[in-house]
């Protein structure tokens, strides 16, 4: 009886995976400014400019230790390259349109977070991260990877106005995008 107890004790203060309730959810994009520091804002709105950085957070009402979570990224069409090593934790669609990762990962304050940077070979359009605990779906994070609008100091022609272009390194680009 002692086992059983000590057993049933153990198994109610145990949080079970499929528990998990996000309280807060926030997507945010990391870029450089005009001097090259990073900024970090809550957008939906990606550049599609390679080095861009993009995370998903979670906020969970229950937090013991490790979260196991899996991340399930679409994409509006394959990309030329994901530039996976061969010890990733990831695994490709065979149609290379969805990327599934396993993780666990360490909360800070209840909060959990993953993401990715653009590379070149992303393609545009509508992007999606699914994030599970088991089999329930904690969020699904939409977003759209997209060229930004230049600004050009005047003593730079610019293209056209409407024209999209992958901004060099020395010029600014601003939001929203195109």
């Amino acid at each position: 009886m002692r086992m059983r107890l000590s057993t049933l004790i153990m198994l109610a203060l145990a949080q079970p995976v499929l528990a998990q309730t996000v309280l807060e959810s926030d997507f945010t994009v990391r870029t450089p400014d005009s001097a090259g520091r990073a900024v970090t804002e809550s957008t939906t709105q990606v550049p599609l400019i390679e080095g861009a950085c993009y995370n998903w957070h979670l906020r969970l009402e229950k937090v013991k230790g490790e979260v196991a979570v899996t991340e399930v990224y679409s994409l509006p069409a394959p990309a030329t390259t994901w530039n996976l090593g061969a010890t990733s934790a990831t695994t490709l669609s065979s149609d290379r349109l969805t990327a599934t990762t396993k993780r666990t990962l360490t909360p800070d304050g209840n909060w959990i977070s993953a993401g990715w940077c653009v590379a070149i070979g992303d393609p545009p359009g509508e992007h999606r991260i699914e994030i599970l605990s088991g089999d329930k779906v904690l969020k699904t994070f939409r977003f759209d990877l997209r060229l930004p609008r230049l600004t050009c100091p005047p003593e730079i022609a610019c293209a056209a106005p409407g024209a999209q272009a992958v901004q060099p390194p020395s010029m600014m680009w601003i939001w929203p995008v195109v």
